[in-house]
Order: C-alpha cells, then sequence, then structure tokens
C-alpha cells in the first residue's frame, strides 16, 4: 500500500554536522552557478558567506568533476581579467514524461535546460503496467539524443490516488492508477532515479526557471488541462502542503453565477460536472469529443469566427479565474499568477483579457514592475520541461527536500543517496568517505 507522507508528519530540522554541511555548500554552489549565468568565485562568496578557501575547494571539486568549467570573461584592456564559473551543459542530461489522457510527452533536456529531443507516443491509461513500458521504451530513445549521462527521470501527471477519500478527486479516467506504485515501476523499467509531481506543479517549476517566472521567488501557475490545478512556488521551490496536495483547485466549489450548471451541461456518468476549465467541459457544451478539440487548428478556428458557445465558455471561465485569482492574491500574496495548460495561447490570452478588470485584492498596488495576471511562455510543454528539471534539482539544488520524493512509492526512499550528483554523498561501501569540499588544503586557488 503507498502511503505519501500519510503517516504522523514531524518537522525536519537537519543538523550542522560535518558531512552534511559539505554537501548542503557543494548544492548550494552549483545551484548558484548553474542559475546564475556566470558567476566568479568572489561573487559566490558574497552571495554564500563561505569563506575563500572553502569556496575554492568546492569550485575545484565541481571543475574536477567536469559539472562546472571555469571561462575568462574579458572586460576591457585594464586590469586583470575576469574569471567565471558557468555549468558544463554536456556534463548531464534529465528526461521529463508527461502522462496525460490523451498520450504521453517526451522530453531530454541538458544541464541548462535546452531541449535536446521531444517525441510524443500513445497509452493506455487503463493499464498502468502498460504505459510504463511505454515510457520506457520512450526514455531509451530519447537517451539516444546525447550521450551525456542521465540523472534521472521525472514524471509528472494530473493525479495520483495515494489514499481514500470521502469524495471523489482528480480529473475522471485514472482509478487503475489508484495506489499504483509508479516510481518504482518506473525505476525498475528505466533503470533510472525517478521523482513523480502533478502536472501543475511541474508547470510552475518550469516557468520559474526557464520561462516568464524567471527571478520571481513566490507565484502561482493555473494549469488548465483535463484537471484544473494549481503549482505554488514559495521561496523558489513547490509548496506541497501537509498531504502534498496543495494547490488542488479543481475541487473548489463555485457560487451559481460560477458553477457548471448555469451553462446548461449535464452531469458525467459520475454525477459529476466537467472540471472549470478543461476542454471537457468546453466539448460538452459545443456537443463534441474532448478528443476532436486535440485536432491542431480547431479551437484556433472557432475562436477566429467567433464561435458563440465558444465565447460564452470564456466568458464564464473569465467569471470564475477573476474570483480565482482574488482568492490565491489574498491567502497566498504572490509575485504574479501565471495561466497555461492544453489550451492553445489565443485562447489563454483572452480568457486572461476577459478577467480583467480584477477583483481588489493585497496584490492591487502601484509600482507593479509585472502583471498580477499573465499567460506562460512556455504552453503546453511546461509540464514535461518542469518534469525534466526536477531530477536537476534533486541532484543539484540545496532545497531538494522539498521536493516529493515520496509520492508514488511504497517504500522509504534514501534520497540522500539516489540523488547525489552533485552533493556526493557517503556510499554504503565507503561511509567514511572523504568530502574534499570541506578540506583546507595549503593549496587553495586564489580567488578571482
Amino acid at each position: 500500500m503507498i502511503r505519501t507522507k500519510q503517516r504522523a508528519r514531524r518537522m525536519t530540522r537537519m543538523g550542522s554536522n560535518h558531512p552534511y554541511s559539505g554537501r548542503y555548500n557543494r548544492r548550494l554552489v552549483f545551484d548558484l552557478i548553474r542559475s546564475g549565468g556566470g558567476i566568479s568565485r568572489r561573487g559566490l562568496v558574497e552571495r554564500t558567506g563561505l569563506k575563500p578557501q572553502t569556496m575554492s575547494n568546492i569550485c575545484k571539486d565541481l571543475i574536477d568533476r567536469s559539472l562546472v568549467v571555469e571561462t575568462i570573461r574579458q572586460e576591457g584592456a585594464r586590469g586583470a581579467p575576469q574569471k567565471e564559473l558557468r555549468i558544463r551543459p554536456d556534463a548531464g542530461c534529465s528526461l521529463g514524461i508527461h502522462i496525460d489522457r490523451d498520450g504521453l510527452l517526451g522530453l531530454v533536456c541538458d544541464l541548462a535546460g535546452r531541449v535536446l529531443a521531444r517525441e510524443t507516443a500513445r497509452a493506455s491509461l487503463d493499464d498502468p503496467a502498460d504505459t510504463v513500458r511505454a515510457m520506457a521504451e520512450m526514455a531509451t530513445r530519447l537517451r539516444g539524443a546525447t550521450p551525456a549521462p542521465a540523472w534521472g527521470v521525472g514524471v509528472v501527471m494530473p493525479t495520483l490516488q495515494e489514499a481514500d477519500f470521502e469524495h471523489a478527486v482528480g480529473p475522471p479516467g485514472w482509478g487503475a492508477w489508484n495506489r499504483f506504485p509508479v516510481a518504482e515501476a518506473i525505476e525498475a523499467a528505466c533503470a533510472l532515479p525517478a521523482i513523480i509531481e502533478n502536472d501543475a506543479t511541474a508547470a510552475a517549476v518550469a516557468e520559474l526557471r526557464a520561462g516568464r517566472a524567471m527571478g520571481l521567488t513566490h507565484y502561482v501557475h493555473i494549469f488548465a488541462g483535463h484537471g484544473l490545478g494549481a503549482g505554488i512556488i514559495d521561496d523558489g521551490m513547490p509548496l506541497q502542503g501537509y498531504w502534498n496536495n496543495a494547490g488542488e483547485i479543481g475541487l473548489l466549489t463555485w457560487p451559481t453565477e460560477a458553477a457548471g450548471a448555469v451553462s446548461g451541461i449535464a452531469p458525467g456518468a459520475d454525477g459529476l460536472a466537467p472540471t472549470p476549465f478543461s476542454p471537457d467541459e468546453l466539448a460538452a457544451l459545443l456537443g463534441r469529443e474532448s478528443r476532436e478539440l486535440a485536432v491542431p487548428g480547431c479551437l484556433e478556428g472557432l475562436y477566429e469566427a467567433r464561435d458563440s458557445i465558444l465565447m460564452h465558455w470564456l466568458d464564464l471561465n473569465a467569471k470564475r479565474l477573476r474570483l480565482l485569482v482574488s482568492l490565491l492574491e489574498n491567502i497566498l500574496d504572490p509575485q504574479t499568477i501565471l495561466v497555461g495548460g492544453h489550451f492553445p495561447p489565443v485562447l489563454i490570452a483572452s480568457l486572461i483579457d476577459r478577467a480583467y478588470p480584477l477583483l481588489p485584492s493585497v496584490s492591487a498596488r502601484s509600482g507593479r514592475d509585472r502583471p498580477r495576471l499573465c499567460a506562460g511562455a512556455l504552453g503546453p510543454d511546461a509540464s514535461a520541461v518542469g518534469a525534466a528539471m526536477l531530477p536537476v534539482i534533486a541532484h543539484g539544488s540545496p532545497d531538494f527536500r522539498r521536493l516529493s520524493f515520496m509520492r508514488g512509492r511504497s517504500r522509504t526512499l534514501d534520497f540522500e543517496r539516489r540523488f547525489d550528483r552533485v552533493a556526493g554523498a557517503p556510499t554504503d561501501a565507503d561511509p567514511a568517505d572523504a568530502d574534499p569540499a570541506d578540506a583546507d588544503p595549503a593549496d587553495a586557488e586564489p580567488l578571482s
């Protein structure tokens, strides 16, 4: 039986013992170099507060292991040339797979987040084991796109039922995945460490590190797919919640003027109306199958013709979005809210335009440098891109424990040892493994 943090949770406060401090510092430096686009050792000292000798040792270790490269940046004729540390994008790669009702989307990215290869495949959601086999075959093909070692695979999906709820939660069609140990099945099939996440959170991570939310620390990504979710970024990392269910906004109860009933949508076989904002809801209004709307150009054509039913659907969901933004802003106080998902950019833009003017909230203030509500930059690929970023974060961020490592697992995972490409955690074979970043050799390289 899968238990994802179902037992009584205790606040974890890590001690500052010597080995742990060294691994934390190494992750910290690597993450700053990876996200900084070029930074000097002196700049790293200023950002971290570490001693210059300690910084030199950490940088030397990362360079020796070919994770980082040091280059010279010319700054004019005067003064010594400035040395900069940059990530080596080809030092590794990471796979991301988005499982959705329409099939699989897979990507492989380098450590800088550049997409090296992309492909789609069909899969049967009624048979998780068959889907895992399809993902393993996809992973093999994607890994062939680069000789770089794979750091892991991130897998994202709209829902993962790991507990008994009083009421139905999540989009329909995922019953076979209830309590399925998907992380362990994928690790066995792909021979790679795996991280499972919901698609809204993954999309939020992608926009944070490679999209419109770059440079932000607190924001919300509303993801409109077959389900409705909110990826919440708090202090630069995903906010998971006690039960890993933070952001399940598709379960909100809407007031009468924003409820699906006013649009004349009949309940489905489960007695529930289609998820708000979803292609299923729009298809029900149009009297079509949702797969018809997925045909490239279909929704764009309806919008170009200003189809009256589509316009009504946009107006209905603009009312919902206006209310949703007010709730999220007053509860979470984000820097901005992005909207993305399965819909083409023209529909996302129209939905946002119709939501303005927004309701009063704590975010309505003068001097803002970006709008309160805007579209994401990565489009429908955002979740897969975010999935590919998860293993890199797990291996190379000092805040990696804020990821959901136990999601989709039936057994406890020693994730410190599983994800140690940067940290260099001691192995079972050599528990007393020396930590070169903590050493204090006499030949420490000077800062530049």
